[in-house]
């Protein structure tokens, strides 16, 4: 009979240092252990030992950048990767197993499942950029007449896991260059709405028309709760899709989604504009911000401006 320990998963337990660091880095959340079979350590250890590095790939995109290094002149197209650095223990462990001593751990963001909850329940209202504040429906707010107020439902258990209190700062990043661009009379695309707080804001900063898309149906539901909460039913319209769903052009295009996301549509992106219309993404860590751009002006787009905020970035993009 086999040892029982050699199918046993091993697990390695990630200090808060590493992923904090890996936050600031991707914007991701990492679990609070990785867990591998001891073949698969091994195997994983074989391809390092191989290229001769002593960082540990662990991801498949990571497998496949040391397997196939790319030349000097691909180097601008490598996967956007992360180290993290591994402590005295977590090299002993991995050690024990495989018999080689590896210093950090590589990995690719984007083969990993991408994680982020925003609490509902407690939100409160915070005023974003000169005109708007965000609220919840039940909460009060003394303000002027010029303040533009974007409510949203009252949370509860169902609404975890849909983006957008307006607390992160990719959402008060979107919000602020929303209030900037959107001129009155504007067709506007929110593409990945969550809660649908983007979409309001745009109707209530004088666009004509919003289409908000998501592919979740969770976020559908709520984002259509928030369009009647805030009285512009006549204004948004809340699909289930992406942007093949989408009907161009449009004048502005806000997406607050990862960057994986927005380097795989941005040769859509491109079309879905009219011209000199404008595109304001927002939901990358400064980190990735050049992999990003580089993908979104390859589609023919010129990087017009970028804003940061506590470690992500906020960047608009103009259609000559």
């Amino acid at each position: 009979m086999a040892d029982q320990s050699t199918r046993d998963p091993i697990e390695i337990r990630l200090t808060s240092a590493q992923r904090v660091h890996y936050v600031r880095q991707t914007g991701m959340v990492l679990p609070s252990s990785l867990s591998f079979y001891p073949a698969q350590l091994k195997r994983l250890s074989s391809v390092a030992v191989k290229a001769g590095t002593d960082t540990l790939p662990i991801s498949r995109s990571a497998v496949k950048e040391v397997l196939e290094p790319k030349s000097s002149s691909e180097q601008g197209s490598d996967s956007f990767a992360v180290e993290v650095m591994l402590t005295s223990e977590q090299k002993e462990q991995i050690r024990q197993v495989t018999g080689h001593v590896f210093t950090s751990l590589r990995i690719v963001p984007d083969d990993v499942p991408v994680t982020y909850n925003e609490t509902w329940d407690d939100a409160i209202p915070i005023r974003v950029g000169r005109t708007m504040v965000i609220k919840p429906a039940d909460k009060s707010y003394e303000t002027s007449h010029a303040t533009q107020i974007i409510e949203l439902p009252v949370g509860d258990s169902s609404k975890q896991g849909v983006f957008g209190t307006g607390r992160h700062p990719s959402t008060q990043l979107s919000l602020v260059l929303l209030e900037e661009y959107v001129e009155s009379g504007d067709r506007v695309l929110d593409l990945g709405t969550g809660s649908g707080i983007l979409a309001v804001a745009a109707a209530k900063l004088g666009a004509s028309e919003v289409l908000a898309l998501d592919i979740g149906a969770a976020a559908v539901a709520i984002a259509q709760e928030t369009v009647s909460l805030n009285n512009v039913a006549d204004v948004v319209e809340v699909d289930q899709g992406s942007i093949e769903s989408a009907a161009p052009p449009f004048d502005l295009v806000v997406a607050n989604i990862f960057p994986k996301v927005i380097i795989e549509l941005a040769p859509n992106l491109g079309t879905t504009l009219r011209h000199a219309g404008v595109l304001i993404t927002s939901g990358s860590v400064v980190t990735r911000a050049k992999e990003t751009a580089n993908a979104v002006c390859a589609a023919g787009f010129s990087l017009e401006k970028q804003r940061p905020q506590d470690n992500w970035i906020g960047m608009v993009f103009r259609k000559p």
